[in-house]
């Protein structure tokens, strides 16, 4: 299978648009009339200009089909907009700090405060709430494709733990040492693993994974990885926000 798996975009919705043009057009070559898939990492929304723009694009990359995964920023998103009143002003405090404010921006909110940020949670329409109760609560936060031996997720894995011990935040969160070294153990259910979460200033190209985070938000590169039966062949790219 030909997959196209995209790192985290934070909101870069421009920069995203720019990659997907190089990703159509590297498909309409190499595919040859082959099925292909684009794999989206996660981390769709916080710290950039366009997080909205970015959640109606892979909204539309979903509904044509493609993988959409969720990242941890997702999550803070979701727990955020879903709190009981007991926790809201902690869990909308947390989703502040990791890049909510950018976000509720992106939505057109005025007059935020850090601690007042609830207040502005109505901006935010049904339709993402929908999309993102879906990717977190409804699907798997993984795709896995054994017959090329990948596994596609937002943050990595324990390597010694099978995908059925392992808790859907530790997909979501994790950078276990014995995992994120260049040198670390191969995943104990035998694929490789692609992911995001880690930004790194080039793609993390290693023998037991491959990590698609290159800082794209921080004025690094937006990166796509090409993978072709199994196999990394290609990476597409673009600048990311000029800092």
């Amino acid at each position: 299978m030909l997959y196209y798996a995209i790192g985290d975009v934070h909101g870069c919705a421009a920069q995203l648009d720019k990659l997907l043009k190089k990703v159509n057009a590297d498909a309409a070559t190499r595919a040859d009339g082959r099925d292909w898939r684009i794999v989206m990492l996660g981390d769709y929304v916080d710290r950039g200009p366009d997080s909205a723009g970015v959640l109606d694009r892979v909204m539309a990359l979903d509904a044509a089909g493609h993988v959409v995964l969720p990242g941890n920023h997702e999550q803070l998103m979701h727990d955020a907009l879903n709190a009981r009143p007991a926790v809201l002003e902690t869990a909308a405090d947390g989703w502040w700090r990791n890049g909510g404010k950018q976000t509720l921006m992106s939505y057109g909110a005025k007059r935020l405060s850090r601690r007042r940020a609830w207040r502005s949670f109505e901006c935010v329409p049904d339709r993402h709430r929908a999309f993102l109760k879906t990717l977190l609560e409804e699907r798997p936060v993984h795709f896995r494709d054994d017959e090329d031996g990948l596994f596609f997720v937002h943050a990595g894995v324990r390597p010694d733990t099978p995908l059925s011990d392992t808790r859907p935040e530790v997909l979501l969160w994790s950078r276990a040492r014995d995992f994120m070294s260049r040198k670390g153990k191969s995943w104990v259910e035998g694929l490789r693993v692609v992911h995001g979460h880690t930004p790194a200033d080039a793609p993390d190209v290693c023998k037991h994974r491959v990590g698609l985070d290159t800082g794209a938000v921080y004025g690094g590169m937006l990166t796509c990885g090409v993978f072709d039966g199994g196999g990394l062949v290609k990476v597409l790219s673009v600048a990311g926000l000029r800092r």
